[in-house]
C-alpha cells in the first residue's frame, strides 16, 4: 500500500495540529496511519490500517513501545526514524519494511521479523546500535544497501527456504563492529552493486556477482563466515577478493568455511 502522504493527507495533519489533537491520525477510511501527533510513550495502532506512512512517527523522542496489528503490512520511509527511546516493536504481519524505517533507534532492542517479511530496503535499521540479534525469516527476498549498517548484531544465521532466494546488497551489514560469525545457506544471493535498481533485477544473467566482502565491510570482530558453495558465491574468490583484501584490513578474521552443498 502507498506509504506517501498526499495533498488531501497533509491537510488532515495540519487540521489536527490545529485543533491540538494528540495521537494517531488516520486517514479517512483508516488504511492508513499518517501521523502519530504529540510525543506518547506508548503507540497501538487500531486493527485495519494497512499502512505506516512516510515519517509518520518520525522523531518522537519518548516513544519506547509500539504494537501493530497484524493488518498493517508496509512501513514507509523513515516511519520510526530517530525514536532514540524506542526499545520494542511488535509487527506480526509487515511485509515491507521502507527506507530508514528505524534508523538511529539506538535504544531499538526487541523486534521479531514475521514470517510475512519480504523486503528490507535501505539503511532500515542503520545504527540501531543496542539490535544484537534477529531472526531471519526464511522466506525474505531482499536486504538492501545499509540495511543494518552500524548496528549491534553480534551474529547473522540466514536459512532460506529451497523455494525462495534471499538477495544482500551493497554494505548491508557494514560497520557492524561486534558482529563475530555470519552463516549463509545456498538460498543467499549477494550482489555488489553500489546503486541496484531492484526493479527487474532478479533473474537476469549476467548480473549475479560473487560473494565477497563489501556486505560485511568494517565488521572488526568477524572471526567465522560459513557460506555453501553454489553457482552464485564462488570460491576461492571470497578467499583471495574478500578477507585478504584491503576491506578487512582492520579485521581480526579467522576463519573461512565453505561445506558442501
Amino acid at each position: 500500500m502507498n506509504t506517501r502522504l498526499t495533498k488531501e493527507d497533509q491537510a488532515m495533519i495540519k487540521e489536527a495540529k490545529g485543533n491540538k489533537v494528540s495521537g494517531p491520525i488516520y486517514n479517512e477510511d483508516g488504511l492508513r496511519l499518517l501521523k502519530v501527533l504529540g510525543n506518547p510513550e506508548y503507540l497501538e495502532v487500531k486493527n485495519g490500517v494497512k499502512a505506516i506512512c512516510d515519517e509518520a512517527c518520525l522523531g518522537l523522542d519518548n516513544l519506547h513501545d509500539v504494537v501493530l496489528p497484524a493488518s498493517v503490512t508496509d512501513l514507509g520511509t523513515r516511519a520510526f526514524e530517530s525514536c532514540i527511546k524506542l526499545f520494542k516493536i511488535t509487527m506480526p504481519g509487515v511485509d515491507y519494511i521502507g527506507i530508514e524505517s528505524f534508523a538511529h533507534c539506538e535504544n531499538l532492542k526487541e523486534i521479531a521479523l514475521p514470517k510475512t517479511l519480504g523486503k528490507i530496503r535501505k539503511a532500515a535499521f542503520a545504527d540501531c546500535k543496542a539490535l544484537e540479534e534477529i531472526n531471519i525469516p526464511s522466506h525474505l527476498e531482499i536486504i538492501d544497501m545499509y540495511a543494518f549498517r552500524n548496528s549491534g548484531l553480534k551474529s547473522l544465521n540466514f536459512v532460506i527456504s529451497e523455494d525462495s532466494k534471499c538477495w544482500i546488497f551493497y554494505n548491508a551489514f557494514a560497520s557492524c563492529k561486534h558482529l563475530e560469525s555470519v552463516y549463509l545457506n545456498k538460498n543467499v544471493k549477494i550482489m555488489e552493486f553500489e546503486n541496484p535498481s531492484l526493479t527487474g533485477l532478479i533473474g537476469e544473467t549476467g548480473l549475479i556477482g560473487e560473494i565477497n566482502a563489501t556486505m560485511l565491510i568494517g565488521c572488526t570482530s568477524l572471526e567465522k563466515i560459513i557460506v555453501p558453495k553454489n553457482k552464485y558465491n564462488h570460491y576461492p574468490d571470497f578467499n583471495i577478493q574478500g578477507y585478504e583484501s584491503a576491506q578487512f584490513e582492520t579485521r581480526d578474521f579467522n576463519s573461512l568455511v565453505t561445506p558442501k552443498e
